[in-house]
């Protein structure tokens, strides 16, 4: 068994490990957080078979089907987070909480 085969493995587990752990934390509405943690191995698993089987297959393609777990779950945890309210096209997320803090604030007029 080589390095890179050890290694690569070792990074699916700890990167499985992670997103189970942050699913647990989050709480994600759909699934459990074994189930994504699965959803991880097995894409990586697939993109790792692929690579090695298939001497031709492009590496793009193999790094989509590996990217493709993780892209799922964070698309779900981003849906979990945020829930089913409408957008406001007119502010950024990232604003959102601040400017539910200075809403009672005054505006200074200093002239600027």
């Amino acid at each position: 068994m080589s390095l890179a085969a050890v290694a690569g493995g070792t990074l699916l587990a700890l990167a499985a490990g992670l997103v189970h752990r942050d699913a647990a934390r989050v709480g994600v509405d759909s699934g459990s957080p074994a189930l994504w943690a699965g959803l991880v191995l097995l894409t990586g698993g697939v993109g790792a078979i692929t690579a090695l089987l298939v001497p031709d297959a492009p590496i793009p393609g193999v790094l989509v089907v590996v990217a493709l777990g993780p892209l799922l779950y964070l698309l779900e945890r981003d849906d979990s987070l945020h829930g089913d309210d409408d957008p406001d096209p007119t502010r950024l997320p990232s604003a959102a909480a601040a400017d539910d803090v200075d809403d009672d604030a005054e505006p200074s007029d200093d002239g600027e």
